[in-house]
Parts: structure tokens; C-alpha cells; sequence
């Protein structure tokens, strides 16, 4: 601004003086005037390249700043490998820096360079006995090498020096909820929430062990505290609906998974729950494209399939249950009850041969009479009475000769006695288990059915569905042999 006044200054002088001289005065005054101003800028110039100068001079950042800023260059291009090799050339005044050691040591740890980062956190010891952080990066390192033993001592020496340390308590409450200990996991993440109330994974797995021991007041507690620090924290949000259905409110449960999904859309328990929430009501329609997205999500696991396999079976579209029965017995061959469900299933649309071949699975998994009877049964309903046989007299060398199960397989595999009969439906009739004596009345209706003898078959598959309680798997044969 002062610049421009000078040069307005001398141009007013100029034409002043321009009136009064001649033209050679005029102009030697010209030149003077802009020989003038030139230095004027020249000098004006000179100033502000001295202030620039000047603001470009910052101090030097101390060692440990300096240092920091190198290595934050390359976490933020996630180059953990490069980051490393830069503590080659670690100032040595930082060489006992406690801080950036740790900051090593968990460097290894994200590399999997768990014997580096168990030296580095040893070498703190040394310099801080005491120091948490470093037995933490211990743990967590030998957690990593699976190292169970180790982590066990590592984890009494942090727990001697801080009782209540949630890193620790959390691992110990993690390895009590794998083996089902259910309680004392919840003790666990409760000792980690005195140190730190405010820890989203402790709070998560005290709610997590308060509903699977059914303090569902306080698991919905630790879940609002959650959601209070972090609204959008998808896991404590299904955890919620989850609750919800406990309650039989099904509708506020699909809220919150549907929130859920919103904040991890690619989760696939989410994609299941929402599904179940939907079927409970009545949707199914939507419950089915809920489960097909956790299919998508992951269509190597077995669960949506056996989800979906169930549900259509309930709505009696038995072709669409079967094709997703095969898709659990190929994700899982060791699921039995997608064998034995798949089994029902073809043994009601007529197909002997494939429901054979899977009770013939589901037996090797599950030792069961009532499989090999189903067998023999698949054998006569194709005539072949000599197959079945074949099935039943190696199945009579197994089964104890008092035994109602002996009984039954006996009356299957040897001609009629009239005899045998009223004695076999006599132990029927005693029988105190009452799903014993439900099955046993099925086979018995079976057994009429095969020979011909359908208002018999009729009459036990009655007596089967007054029941009403289908706690095995031959109910539902019965249920269709009234059809």
C-alpha cells in the first residue's frame, strides 16, 4: 500500500511540473521521476523478500518429532516393512526411548515378527521392570505364535502387577467364553471394565456373557453404554435385536439388525438374524432374501443354506428345501441332520434309491435304529424284501435282545406271527419314554402300510399325530401317510 502511494505521489509532481518547464526539462525530470520509483520498488522488493525469507526459517524440530514425522510418512501408507527399517537409524539419543520402542515392538507384532517383538519388549524390562505395555506386547505376541503356555505365565506376571488390567482380563475372558465357561468369562471383562468403564470390547463381551447366562437386564445395560459412546456400533445394535427377540418383539428386533447392517453390511450373522426375525413373522418372502444375502456374503458356509433348506420345507416347497439341504451337505458334510432331513425328504417324493443313500449317511454319524428301519423300509417299498433283509440281520447282532428296538427289527425281518405281533404292541403300549412310543407306534403303521394294510397304517399314524409333539424325525412321515 505504501508503495503505491509513492508512485501516485511523484506521477502527480511529474504533470504538476510539466506545465510550468520546457520539454527538456520535462523530460530529464521524467527520468528522475522513474529512476525514482525503480528504486523504490527495487527497495520495496528487497524488504519483502527478507520477510519471506524470514518466515521461511522455522526452527528444527527436536530429534524425537523429526523422527516421528519420517515414520508417519510411511504408516500412512500402511509400509510396516519400511517403517521397521527406518529404526536402523534411530537417533541415538532415542535409543533408550521407552515409547518408541514400544512403538517397535508392535510394529513386529503387525508383521508377525513375534520373536523381534518379544526381544524388544524383554529389552523395556530391563529398562522399566514394571512397565505394562511391554508384557502387553509380550502376550499379544505370544498369542500370535500360539504360544498358550507362555501367555498363561506372561498374563499372571501382568495380572501380580494390575489386577484389573483389561487387556489381560479380556484374553482370559475370550478363552473362558470358547470353552463355554460362561461365568467366569463374564467375571473376566467385569474386572476389565474397573480399570476401563469405558471399553467397547469389555462392555461388549460382559453383555455378550450377560445374555447367554440370562441377565438380560444387564446385558442390555452394558449394551446402551455402548451405544452411548458409539451410536453406530453395529455389533452392540444386533445385540440389542437379539434381545428384542428374546422378548418375542420381533418387529423392534428387525429395527435395530436392520441398523445393524446399515454400519457393517457385509456381515453374515446379521443377514440371519434378520432373516429369523422375518420368519417369525410370517414374511417369508423376505426372511428368504435375507439369507440369500448372507449366501452372497459367504457362500462357502452352511447355515443360511440349512436356514433356507428349513424354511421352504415348512412351507412345503420340497424342491427348493432339498436344493439348499444338498448345498449344507456339501458346505458341511458333517451336518447329520441335513442327511437325515434330505433322507425324509426323498423318501416323501417317492425317490427309495436317493433316500437310502442318505440315512445310509446320516447312520454313520448317528448309530440310530430307526435309520436302518427306514432303509429296510425304502427295500419294500421297491419289493425287494430280500435287500431288506439284508439290512435288518446284521442291525438284530447289535441291539439287545429285551430291547423294544430288538423287538421291532425282529418283527420287520421275519415272516408275520400273529404272536409276535400282540407281544410287540404290548411293549408299545408300556412303553414309558414317550418319544420311544411314539416311534415305535410309526413303525408299527409302517409295517401295516408296507404289507398292504392301510386303515391299520392308518389307525397307528393316528395314534402318532394325536401326539402332537414332533420331537422325531417319523412324525412327519406319519403326518403325510393321513394325506
Amino acid at each position: 500500500m505504501k508503495l503505491r502511494k509513492i508512485v501516485f505521489c511523484f506521477l502527480t509532481a511529474s504533470i504538476f511540473y510539466s506545465c510550468t518547464t520546457t520539454k527538456v526539462e520535462q523530460t530529464n525530470k521524467q527520468e528522475k521521476v522513474e529512476q525514482t520509483v525503480e528504486k523504490k520498488f527495487e527497495k520495496q522488493a528487497k524488504k519483502e523478500e527478507k520477510k519471506v525469507e524470514k518466515k521461511k526459517e522455522e526452527p528444527k524440530d527436536p530429534p524425537n518429532i523429526a523422527f516421528a514425522k519420517k515414520l508417519q510418512l510411511y504408516l500412512d501408507k500402511n509400509q510396516i516393512k519400511e517403517a521397521i527399517e527406518l529404526f536402523q537409524s534411530l537417533p541415538k539419543e532415542l535409543e533408550k526411548d521407552i515409547d518408541f520402542k514400544i512403538l517397535l515392538a508392535s510394529l513386529y507384532i503387525s508383521d508377525k515378527q513375534f520373536d523381534q517383538a518379544i526381544d524388544v519388549a524383554n529389552n523395556i524390562l530391563q529398562l522399566a521392570p514394571e512397565n505394562i505395555d511391554a508384557y502387553e506386547l509380550i502376550s499379544l505376541a505370544l498369542e500370535g505364535k500360539g504360544d498358550k503356555q507362555a501367555q498363561k505365565e506372561n498374563a499372571d506376571k501382568i495380572l501380580a502387577i494390575d489386577p484389573y488390567n483389561a487387556t489381560i482380563n479380556i484374553q482370559k475372558a475370550e478363552d473362558y467364553a470358547i470353552n463355554k465357561k460362561y461365568k467366569l468369562s463374564r467375571q473376566s471383562y467385569k474386572k476389565a471394565l474397573k480399570n476401563e468403564p469405558k471399553n467397547v470390547d469389555a462392555l461388549f463381551g460382559y453383555a455378550q456373557m450377560s445374555f447367554y447366562t440370562d441377565d438380560l437386564k444387564e446385558a442390555e445395560k452394558s449394551l446402551n453404554t455402548i451405544l452411548q459412546i458409539d451410536p453406530k456400533n453395529s455389533l452392540a445394535l444386533a445385540y440389542m435385536g437379539k434381545l428384542a427377540a428374546d422378548s418375542e418383539n420381533f418387529l423392534r428386533a428387525t429395527k435395530y439388525v436392520k441398523e445393524a447392517i446399515k454400519y457393517d453390511p457385509t456381515n453374515y450373522d446379521n443377514y440371519l438374524d434378520l432373516g429369523t426375525y422375518y420368519r417369525f413373522q410370517g414374511k417369508y418372502d423376505e426372511a428368504a432374501e435375507a439369507w440369500n444375502k448372507a449366501v452372497e456374503i459367504d457362500p462357502s458356509y452352511f447355515l443360511a443354506y440349512a436356514y433356507l433348506a428349513g424354511s421352504y420345507d415348512e412351507q412345503n416347497k420340497f424342491d427348493l428345501a432339498l436344493q439348499n439341504y444338498h448345498k449344507v451337505i456339501e458346505t458341511n458334510p458333517k451336518y447329520f441332520y441335513a442327511y437325515e432331513s434330505t433322507a425324509i425328504l426323498e423318501y416323501h417324493l417317492g425317490n427309495w434309491a436317493d433316500s437310502r443313500k442318505y440315512f445310509a449317511e446320516a447312520y454313520k454319524y448317528n448309530n440310530s435304529v430307526s435309520y436302518q428301519l427306514m432303509i429296510a423300509a425304502t427295500y419294500f417299498k421297491e419289493k425287494n424284501a430280500f435287500k431288506a433283509k439284508e439290512v435288518l440281520k446284521p442291525l438284530l447282532k447289535t441291539l439287545n435282545k429285551e430291547s423294544l428296538d430288538y423287538a421291532m427289527a425282529r418283527f420287520y425281518h421275519d415272516t408275520y406271527s400273529f404272536n409276535a405281533e400282540n407281544s410287540l404292541v404290548g411293549k408299545i403300549t408300556k412303553e414309558q419314554n414317550r418319544t420311544q412310543r411314539g416311534k415305535m407306534l410309526f413303525y408299527m403303521g409302517l409295517y401295516y402300510e408296507l404289507n398292504g394294510f392301510s386303515e391299520k397304517a392308518i389307525e397307528y399314524y393316528s395314534k402318532v399325530k394325536s401326539m402332537n409333539a414332533p420331537l422325531f424325525f417319523e412324525y412327519r412321515i406319519a403326518e403325510w401317510g393321513l394325506q
